[in-house]
C-alpha cells in the first residue's frame, strides 16, 4: 500500500512540530508531507522578516522569545540547543506603567524567578527555529534536507473531497495543488468566518464539508466557527548609528505599556551596535477599529488584495513619540532607516474557548486542526509553545490512525456520536 499522502496548510510553529514529531516516520518514507504557506518562508507569528532594502536586517516581528514550561517541548528545546539552533533568553523584560515608571519584570514578580524563556542564536533569527523543526532538529545552515515539499507564497482557496475520497486542493488563483488523503489545517482562516471578511465568499473547509455529511467535522467546524481572536497591529522599524545604540541601550528587550490607548507592547531587537530593529504592537481595541487594514507588502495584501492603511501606520508611529519622551530620548531618535511597515495579526492571539482537543482530530473526514487555537489541556493554548503541543499531539494522532507503529487501533475506531476521541 502506498504511503499516505498529507498536505498541511499553514506554515507556523504547530505545523514544523508535527513535522519533527512524525520525523521517523518521514525519514523512514512511511509517508509524505506537502505544506503550503501563503507567506515568504515558515514561522507564522515566529517567522523572520527580511528585506532586499536592507541586506543584513532581520526582524522578528511577532515573537523575539518564546517562554516555556512542559517538559515535552523543553526537551525538544534543548535539543535545538545542543544544535545551536536556540540558546535562553537573557534580555529584560519589563512593564512601562501609567504613571511612567518603568518596572524591570523580576522586580514586578512575586517569586522574583524569571521564566524559562528561548530565542535564535546568532544573527538567525526565530524563523530558525521552524526552519531547524522541518529538518528533524539539523541545521539548515549545515544543508540539512526538509522533511516535506513547502511551497511558498501559496494561498489554498479550495478544498474538495473527490469521489474516491481523497482531498483536491487548489490555490486562490484557481491551479491545481495536488491530491492528499489528509489534510491538516495549521491555520483556523480556512474554515472560519474570518475568512468571508478578509477574502470574501465562504471558508473553503465549510464549503467542502456541506456535502460529505460528516457528523464529526461539522461538529468542529462549528467550535471552530466560535473561536475568537484578538487582532494586533505591528509597526516595524530599523534605526541605524545613534539612534541604533540609543534605541539599543533601552532596559528592556520587550516592554508591556499600560494604559496607552494605542500601543500595548514594544520589542527591541540589537542586532549590531550600528542596527537595531523596534517592534511596536498595537492593543486590541486599536487594531479592531481597524480591522480590514493589512501591510502593503503583507501577504494577505500580496496575494488576496487585502488592504492597507497609511492613516493607521501615522497613528502607531505617534505613539513612538510617547515612549521616547519618557525615557528621554532626542526627537531625531525616531527615524527609521527601514519602515515604518504594518503588519497585521489577525488570528494569532485566540481567546477562550479554544477548540477543545476532542474536535482537533477527525479521522472520519481524514481533517486535522492544530495552531495555538486548540486546547492541548495544559493551558499554554495562545503561546509558541501551545502550538508546538498542538503539532506534536496532532502527529501523535496520525501515528497512531495511520498505524505507523503497528498500533491496532486508529483514532477512527473511537469516534462517538460526531465526537473523535485521542487520546
Amino acid at each position: 500500500m502506498p504511503p499516505a499522502r498529507v498536505a498541511v496548510i499553514g506554515g507556523g510553529v504547530a505545523s514544523c512540530s508535527l513535522v519533527y514529531a512524525m520525523r521517523k516516520h518521514l525519514e523512514a518514507r512511511q509517508l509524505s508531507l506537502t505544506l503550503f504557506e501563503m507567506g515568504r518562508g515558515l514561522g507564522g507569528r515566529a517567522a523572520t522578516r527580511r528585506t532586499r532594502e536592507v541586506p543584513k536586517l532581520r526582524v522578528d516581528h511577532g515573537a523575539p522569545a518564546f517562554e516555556v514550561r512542559s517538559a515535552r517541548f523543553a526537551d525538544v528545546c534543548e535539543s535545538l540547543m545542543v544544535s545551536q539552533i536556540l540558546t535562553r533568553c537573557v534580555g529584560a523584560y519589563g512593564t512601562l506603567r501609567t504613571t511612567g515608571e518603568f518596572v524591570a519584570e523580576a522586580s514586578g514578580l512575586a517569586s522574583g524567578v524569571v521564566p524559562v524563556r528561548y530565542t535564535c542564536s546568532d544573527s538567525r533569527g526565530m524563523g530558525a527555529l521552524c526552519d531547524a523543526l522541518v529538518r528533524g532538529g539539523s541545521d539548515p545552515a549545515m544543508g540539512a534536507p526538509a522533511l516535506v515539499d513547502a511551497v511558498f507564497n501559496t494561498m489554498v482557496g479550495a478544498v474538495r473531497r473527490t469521489p474516491e475520497g481523497v482531498w483536491s486542493l487548489s490555490s486562490s488563483t484557481g491551479e491545481a495543488l495536488g491530491e492528499f488523503d489528509w489534510i491538516v489545517i495549521g491555520s483556523t482562516a480556512i474554515g472560519h468566518p474570518r475568512w468571508s471578511v478578509t477574502f470574501g465568499g465562504e471558508p473553503p473547509l465549510v464549503l467542502a464539508a456541506r456535502g460529505l455529511a460528516d457528523q464529526a467535522l461539522d461538529a468542529s467546524l462549528a467550535q471552530l466557527a466560535q473561536l475568537a481572536s484578538r487582532p494586533v497591529t505591528a509597526c516595524l522599524m530599523a534605526f541605524e548609528g545613534p539612534a541604533a545604540a540609543a534605541w539599543a541601550r533601552m532596559p528592556f528587550m520587550k516592554l508591556k505599556v499600560e494604559g496607552d490607548a494605542t500601543l500595548s507592547h514594544v520589542s527591541v531587537q540589537r542586532l549590531e551596535p550600528a542596527l537595531t530593529v523596534v517592534v511596536l504592537h498595537s492593543t486590541h481595541a486599536f487594531a479592531t477599529e481597524s480591522e480590514a487594514v493589512y501591510g502593503a507588502t503583507s501577504a494577505a495584501a500580496r496575494l488576496a488584495g487585502a488592504k492597507t492603511d497609511a492613516l493607521v501606520e501615522a497613528r502607531l508611529v505617534a505613539s513612538l513619540a510617547r515612549l521616547t519622551n519618557t525615557f528621554g530620548m532626542a526627537a531625531n531618535f525616531r527615524s527609521p532607516l527601514w519602515g515604518p511597515h504594518l503588519h497585521r495579526w489577525g488570528a494569532a492571539f485566540p481567546t477562550a474557548p479554544l477548540l477543545p482537543r476532542m474536535h482537533a482530530f477527525v479521522p472520519s473526514a481524514r481533517v486535522g486542526f492544530c495552531g495555538d487555537f486548540v486546547d492541548t489541556g495544559d493551558g499554554r493554548g495562545g503561546s509558541v509553545e501551545g502550538a508546538a503541543l498542538s503539532g506534536m499531539q496532532m502527529a501523535d494522532a496520525l501515528v497512531e490512525a495511520l498505524r505507523l507503529d503497528g498500533s491496532a487501533a486508529s483514532g477512527a475506531d473511537r469516534c462517538d456520536g460526531g465526537k473523535c476521541v485521542v487520546l
